[in-house]
Order: C-alpha cells, then structure tokens, then sequence
C-alpha cells in the first residue's frame, strides 16, 4: 500500500463543466478526441504540487536516453522523470494516486463515454504515471503512445498531460503539438499553461509531440486503460513519426530498428 497524504478527493479539482467537455471530445473537427482543461486543480492544490518538485539535480530524477546504441537520439532529448512511487515527492504522489482513482475514472467516463475504461493498477499509480520534467533545449519528436499495457495486456486507452509551469511565456516554448492523421500538418499547440491538463484518447494515429523546449518545463502523467476482447494491437512502445522535411532521416530510420529491440525504452 503507498502511503498519501489525506486529501479529500473531489476537494483538489475545481468544478468541471462536464457537459461542454463532452462536446469538445467528440469535436468531428479534431484528428482525435482531446480536450484541454484550465484551472484543474483548485489554486492550493496546484501551487503546492508545482512547489513538490525536486531540484534538477536531485538524484530521484531519472533521464531519458539521449544516445541508442552510441547514436545520438534523435526521437527525444533532455527528458527526465520520477514514476517510482518510492522516489515521488509524497504530495505529488498523493495527487497522482487521486487522479488514479474511482471517482476521478468516473468522471473520465462521463466525459468520454468509452465502455470498458479502467484504471492502470500496475504499479500501484499506472505504468506511466509520474511527474516529468524537460531541461531548455529539450525535445520529444512527434508519436503516438504505446497501445498496448506491456504488463497487463490490454489497451492504453486516455493519456492525461498536466502543466506546472509558473510564469510561462511564449518564448518558452514546450508546446504539444498535435498533427493529422498523415503526418503533414500540425493543426493545434498546446500551451503548457500552469494549471492545465490535456486529456485525450489513444490511437494508433494520435500524433503528438514537444519538438521545441527553452525553459525548464515541469509536467505530470496519468494513463488510464480499456479492457475489451476486440484490441489486437500489440505495439507496447510508442511510435515516432517523421514531420515533413525531417532532418537526419537515415538516422531516423537506423535507430528505429535499433529502438524496437531495446527492453527498458
């Protein structure tokens, strides 16, 4: 059992207009249903979890591989994270645990009204749950998530992104891209606005991705899985896609092959 603070669920959310949600989630004019939502976490809850993070040089961070194989990663850089629930600063822990609940699963229910939806129990907060963070320079190429939960075998079905970023502005970069279905356009950026989450479906085709960060970026993760008999999807990693005009292709190409056979990325 992890040990969490006492926090009354529903006292760290602020009231959500479910009904307006539902309709931008089911917006035909999107390339996947997504939903971005302001003033998430009451204005306590956000200034205490945004001030839980641990300096940079904290050695709870782990970081993302920036080579493959001696090779420069080109798919992402600069990335770090905490997803150990014995590393997690106890307030952050204690908030991501409540959004890894029943109650906050209903509402993910209600607004998306995916039959099967279920809460990811590996590890007691999910597979890929945790706080992250992006160092200025850093970089997360354009993907789709893993569709397949690699210890519970079933479908990665919603992915929850929350910002923590005090005093962001535009110079800052570290927005999430969101691209069309062939890779030739972006169509939507998310500002990574302190107290914002953006919420939306898994697909084999939900392109997304951070290509540009110039001030450290601080966010948090929550996923949340479907359990239903017609998934045959069998991708457990998430898959990397080249914008237009891609630099270093070959590369590209080389450590995808190389990246398919790697067991802890």
């Amino acid at each position: 059992m992890i040990k969490i603070l006492y926090i009354k669920h529903m006292d760290i959310l602020n009231k959500l207009d479910i009904k307006q949600l539902t309709e931008e989630w089911t917006d035909p004019n999107k390339p996947y249903p997504y939903i971005v939502i302001d003033n998430f976490f009451t204005d306590e809850v956000s200034k205490e979890f945004a001030n839980s993070y641990p300096e940079l040089d904290d050695k709870r961070w782990y970081h993302f591989r920036d080579s493959i194989h001696g090779k420069k990663n080109v798919f992402e850089q600069g990335m770090m994270g905490i997803s150990n629930v014995a590393d997690l600063p106890i307030y952050a822990l204690s908030i991501i645990a409540k959004l890894n609940s029943p109650e906050f699963l209903n509402i993910l229910k209600q607004i998306t009204n995916i039959d099967g939806l279920v809460l990811d129990t590996h590890n007691e907060i999910g597979q890929w749950a945790g706080i992250r963070a992006m160092k200025p320079g850093a970089y997360q190429s354009i993907h789709s998530d893993a569709r397949l939960h690699p210890h519970l075998g079933i479908e990665k079905k919603i992915t929850l992104v929350g910002y923590l970023n005090e005093e962001w502005k535009e110079s800052d970069g570290g927005y999430t891209e969101v691209w069309n279905d062939d890779m030739s356009a972006c169509v939507d950026k998310v500002a990574p606005l302190f107290n914002r989450v953006l919420i939306f479906q898994n697909t084999d085709k939900s392109y997304h991705g951070v290509p540009e960060v110039n001030n450290f970026r601080k966010t948090f993760l929550t996923s949340y899985l479907r359990k239903t008999s017609d998934f045959k999807e069998t991708r457990p990693k998430a898959q990397f896609m080249k914008r237009p005009n891609e630099s270093d292709v070959e590369l590209w190409d080389e450590l995808s092959n190389l990246r398919a056979n790697l067991k802890d990325y």
